[in-house]
């Protein structure tokens, strides 16, 4: 162990030394691989005597593909044998946090952007190091060896050393002032077609997600929450469940109960058994017609400026020949991850191990360290792959009711797995909202433009450090990409008991809608073209202007009749990458049907392409969802939606055909949410193309019926 030690202390300190937020990163904690191993190792990088390269992904793997970006990065500045590469996931630890946030979080498209400089440092630092191991033991100069996929070249004929039979002497290297760089700097793997690292046990089922985890011992359990959100219990028959074959108790839990059983569908059965009945709460006569009318009451209100108002602000609608005003309403969203809400822990002689898929592993230990009164030392996480995220895997309510379930069965492993009814009724929701815009127009200009949206908070609840005087999670992308002369957005926070969380793509679903839906109403409201009305407001923005100008271009805009028609849209979310889309709509059958989804999109500098078009289209998918059938209803206090039947998704029948082009410059950006906000406004603008109705409020079909 003490030829790591080294490695530990200065190797990926080196690796970091240039990056921004480096300083987060710890190099004295034990270091990432097996006990014992006297390879070169360090938090994100291990080469083991065996020739294997194991890479730490710091970020969860929740579908996204994320960590083959990193062994892409890797591979490139190591100049690694890709066979040679697998990927495991981070522990808790601080040397695993995002330097954005400044905790272990997975979110906001950031995984590859903040960590790219640090993957890159640490391959091009390990390869340096095996060098020099090399030219030692050969006693030649480091300047004449050379590396080739996962070989290090020395200048005889012969001299020729795996990576895995130089990494015990490379860890005992000081660590380098400077880098070897690779004489060619040609990727050999970023610019390639690279099968996912964690495609195959995906497909071949080896893959573990805490919803099929087994372990010796180990007990199910389910549970069954109050309709009404913080509603309380009041009487149950849990004493003829206890009597029922394979129950071994029922827990309660903070406004629930479970049922613990030798198998998960016996514990689910007995809940229906088990009859709850719940107490009256002050929200049971809380329904959708109610928390709207709170929305506009809100609107009246001043609200506070979400942004630094530009020239006039609202001042300028005073100049104006004309002001057009509209409302643009969306409804509460749930998440329906693939995988469940699903997690599984056991609570033993003053420690605790949990299993799953987390998003913020950090905040779910700190979570059961202080439901159990332990030091965050004592609570250990075991990660896995998980079965979608999009936010919801930052909260902890699965892990501590899991945990609270644990401790009623010491030393017992307890598996948790929700209902699908369980995951869409007890979701934290997109939150719903209204905004209001109103543009102040001259000729077949728009000199001003004001934007007030009345929502629910996020940031309180789950960050509230990062909290402003705004919200800047559920206004995201208000600002827009267009140079308006005048501009002013405000926000007016408006809770209602609907508990609201991340959703991929959160406040851009909301303010790119009214925006895009907006921009084209008023152009067609004093005579301009919608494409040209855009060009004009984007004159000094040309990253912009270059992907609204290349939609255009290969969608064949405005389209050629034949009972279809287009619409359009742009935006560029913080911290995702700039997007336009076009969608193309007809009446099939007297049915809607979105049939072609042109993408121009710039994430700034591409790792994996086919993972950012992946990533681009399945977005779409998940704004297309969201924008035809997405609504989340409330009625007597509780959602009524509760599984798939009643909460649609698009499948694979009603998927349009995808144009994706994806545009290079600039810095790193994400791309898992940019592909989704633009698609409600650009399959409405088409709607109103081909029909002649404005959608206003999503989602579209119950609109358009």
């Amino acid at each position: 162990m003490s030829a790591l030690a080294p490695s530990r202390r200065g190797f990926l300190g080196a690796a970091l030394a240039a990056i921004p937020g480096a300083y987060l990163l710890s190099f004295t904690t034990p270091a990432v691989g097996k006990a014992g191993s006297d390879g070169l190792a360090t938090h994100f990088l291990q080469i083991t005597p065996a020739d294997e390269i194991i890479l730490t992904s710091p970020v969860a793997e929740i579908g996204q593909g994320t960590s083959t970006a990193y062994a892409m990065l890797v591979g490139d500045a190591l100049d690694a044998e890709w066979g040679r590469i697998r990927i495991e996931l981070a522990p808790v630890g601080e040397e695993y946090n995002n330097p954005r946030f400044f905790s272990q979080l997975t979110g906001s498209s950031t995984g590859t952007s903040s960590f790219h400089q640090a993957f890159t440092k640490a391959g091009a630092t390990a390869r340096t190091m095996l060098i020099q191991a090399a030219a030692r033991r050969w006693r030649v100069d480091p300047a004449a060896v050379t590396t080739d996929n996962g070989v290090v070249i020395g200048p005889q004929a012969g001299q020729r050393l795996r990576y895995g039979q130089l990494a015990a002497t490379a860890a005992r290297l000081p660590e380098p002032k400077a880098l070897i760089e690779r004489t060619d700097t040609r990727p050999r793997y970023a610019t390639k077609r690279m099968i996912r690292l964690d495609l195959p046990q995906k497909v071949d089922g080896s893959a573990q997600f805490a919803i099929d985890l087994r372990m010796p011992g180990m007990l199910s359990a389910a549970v069954v929450t109050a309709p009404v959100f913080g509603g309380a219990l009041a009487s149950d028959r849990r004493a003829e469940v206890l009597k029922m074959p394979g129950v071994l108790g029922v827990v309660d839990l903070p406004g629930g109960l479970a049922v613990v059983a030798d198998r998960w569908w016996t514990a689910r059965r007995a809940l229906e058994t088990l009859a709850p009945v719940w107490a009256a709460t002050p929200h049971d006569k809380a329904d959708d017609a109610a928390i709207r009318a709170q929305f506009e009451r809100a609107l009246a209100t001043p609200g506070v400026v979400a942004e630094e108002v530009r020239g006039k602000g609202m001042a300028g609608l005073h100049d104006a020949e004309k002001v057009i005003t509209q409302r643009y309403a969306v409804p509460y969203l749930a998440h329906t991850t693939m995988e469940p809400m699903a997690c599984v822990a056991m609570v033993q002689g003053g420690t605790c191990d949990f299993w799953m898929g987390s998003q913020q592993p950090q905040k779910a230990r700190d979570t059961i360290a202080a439901l159990l009164g332990l030091p965050k030392e004592a609570v250990t996480y075991h990660p896995l792959i998980a079965g979608g995220g999009f936010g919801r895997r930052q909260e902890t309510d699965v892990v501590e009711q899991t945990v609270r379930i644990a401790r009623a069965f010491p030393g017992r492993p307890i598996k948790l797995i929700w209902t699908r009814e369980e995951d869409v009724r007890h979701d934290f929701y997109r939150p719903a909202g209204i905004s209001e815009l109103s543009a102040g127009v001259r000729g077949r200009s728009i000199e001003t433009y004001v934007h007030k949206q009345a929502t629910p908070s996020i940031l309180p609840r789950m960050y509230p450090a990062a909290m402003k005087t705004y919200d800047e999670v559920v206004t995201d992308a208000i600002q827009s990409p267009y140079g308006f002369a005048n501009r002013e957005t405000r926000w007016v926070r408006s809770e209602t008991h609907v508990p609201t969380g991340m959703w991929r793509s959160v406040g851009a679903s909301h303010t790119v809608f009214a925006i895009e839906s907006f921009v084209d109403e008023v152009a067609h409201e004093i005579g301009a073209d919608p494409v040209e009305i855009r060009r004009g407001l984007l004159r000094n923005a040309p990253r912009e202007l270059a992907a609204l100008n290349r939609v255009v271009e290969i969608s064949g805009w405005p389209g050629k009749g034949g009972g279809s028609a287009m619409g359009l849209a742009i935006s560029h979310k913080r911290d995702d990458c700039l997007t336009a889309q076009v969608a193309q709509v007809a009446i099939r059958d007297g049915r809607l049907a979105v049939e072609q989804l042109w993408t121009v999109s710039n994430p700034g500098k591409v790792i994996n392409r086919d993972a950012v078009v992946a990533q681009l289209e399945g977005a779409a998918i998940w704004g297309l969802t969201a924008a035809l059938y997405g609504r989340v209803t409330i009625a007597d206090g509780a959602v009524q939606e509760s599984n798939f039947h009643d909460y649609r998704m698009v499948r694979l029948a009603d998927a349009p055909i995808f144009h994706t082009e994806v545009q290079e410059s600039g810095e790193m950006e994400g791309v898992g949410e940019g592909g989704a906000p633009n698609v409600a406004p650009a399959v409405c603008n088409a709607i109103f193309r081909l029909t002649g109705k404005r959608i206003r409020t999503l989602p579209i079909l119950e609109q358009f019926a």
